[in-house]
């Protein structure tokens, strides 16, 4: 079991880039960490927090769509690279403005959009590349669930950090260390032993391409059901993070360090989810997995009217860590599963536009909605439509599994019909 977890790591290009991504990922959430204290020294408004991010992930729903169409043309790794190189000048900036006392709101919501902009494009060329360097289908499976581990344990280690660094040396050291996270980064790219690009690009229109893209993604209804099922859930569900504060409030009379609390059991269910996804040897049977996720995710929700309690609160947090990342996760390894290379930045540019550009939507969505009905039907509701969607999705399992067959054997993922599970 233990081998299987880390089966990817065997594979030497991966084990450089999952060291470098690593690092790059902690700096990041070491980073996250820092700026939010830094935006409420400098401000004291919790508005001005909700703005920052919001710049900070709107960029992912306008730019990721065609990220994907310059991932495929000019190559993962020269992408990676540009992003990686671009990310280091937005945390020098932001080092430099901080320790010189230069430091504006302004500066900070200009950088965070710079940021929002480079991870729109980074984000799909990451998931892409750390698939294309695997050299079979079990260890493109342990690759993007050990990506997801990478994740959640840099979201613990990384704001931790943060924690123990500002009160001893300051915002601007922190942003300083992540400018450092990405020079290593940069190197494991250059590391990389990789097999020469032999997609060949049909004609250079990038509209044409986008177009293909997008018919290529949303016209199977395999990769279609994927995307929609994780539509909803990311506009109606992921926005309960953005209630939990007033939750924790209002119905637990808790503080921030309750809300730490549950944050963190939240995590560890992710973590666990996520060991468990890395320790499949198989991507068939991930389809049921998604209807699974989505109906914890909904029932939990809707606990969430239950009289409050903080032991209560804290089962129904560690469930929906389970269930939103095997929803995420899995839908990246189907998808990963289905795609051809040709296509892979572009599908997985959709992706990244669903996970993580519609959750500023939702999050402003949520709260509007709260201030009218209250925090926790707004959780309710976001409840039952996560239900709807497993029913649609379950609804046409048959239909997903006949369609999907073809598609596995076309990218390669299997080598006949023979060995598609109905």
């Amino acid at each position: 079991m233990s081998s299987q977890i880390i089966k990817a790591l065997y594979n030497r290009n991966y084990r450089i880039f999952f060291g470098g991504q690593g690092l790059s990922i902690i700096g990041t959430w070491m980073q996250n960490i820092a700026l939010s204290w830094l935006i409420y020294r400098l401000t004291d408004s919790a508005f001005m927090l909700g703005l920052v991010a919001f710049m900070g992930q709107i960029p992912n729903f306008v730019l990721a769509p065609f990220a994907g169409v310059w991932i495929d043309r000019l190559g993962k790794r020269g992408v990676l690279i540009g992003t990686q190189a671009f990310s280091l000048l937005q945390a020098s900036l932001l080092t430099w403005l901080t320790l010189t006392n230069r430091i504006e709101i302004d500066h900070i919501l200009a950088l965070s959009l710079l940021l929002g902009c480079i991870n729109a494009v980074d984000v799909p060329a990451r998931n892409a590349i750390s698939v294309e360097m695997m050299d079979n289908q079990e260890e493109r499976q342990n690759a993007i669930a050990l990506n997801s581990v990478t994740y959640n344990l840099a979201r613990l280690v990384g704001p931790a950090m943060g924690g123990i660094l500002i009160p001893l040396v300051g915002e601007g050291y922190c942003f300083l260390l992540n400018a450092a996270s990405y020079f290593v980064s940069i190197l494991s790219l250059l590391a990389l032993r990789l097999k020469a690009n032999t997609v060949v690009q049909q004609h250079n229109d990038m509209l044409l391409q986008f177009k293909e893209g997008y018919a290529y993604t949303f016209k199977q209804l395999p990769l279609r059901n994927i995307l929609l099922l994780l539509g909803i859930i990311s506009v109606t569900a992921m926005p309960y993070t953005v209630l939990l504060p007033v939750f924790v409030t209002q119905n637990l009379g808790g503080n921030a360090g309750t809300l730490g609390f549950l944050l963190a059991v939240s995590g560890c269910g992710s973590f666990l989810a996520a060991l468990f996804i890395a320790s499949r040897s198989e991507f068939q049977g991930l389809e049921k997995l998604l209807v699974v996720a989505a109906v914890i995710i909904g029932i939990s929700l809707i606990s969430f009217i239950l009289p409050g309690n903080l032991w209560l609160s804290a089962i129904l947090m560690f469930l929906l860590g389970i269930g939103f990342l095997i929803q995420v996760v899995g839908s990246n390894t189907l998808l990963q599963c289905m795609v051809d290379d040709s296509m892979r930045g572009r599908v997985m540019s959709f992706y990244t536009m669903i996970v993580m550009g519609v959750g500023p939507i939702g999050s402003l969505l949520a709260g509007s909605l709260a201030s009218q009905i209250g925090v926790v039907y707004t959780l309710v509701l976001g409840g039952v439509c996560s239900l709807a969607g497993a029913w649609y999705f379950a609804r046409h399992l048959s239909a997903f599994r006949i369609q999907a067959c073809p598609i596995y054997v076309q990218s390669g993922s299997l080598a006949s019909r023979e060995e598609c599970r109905f």
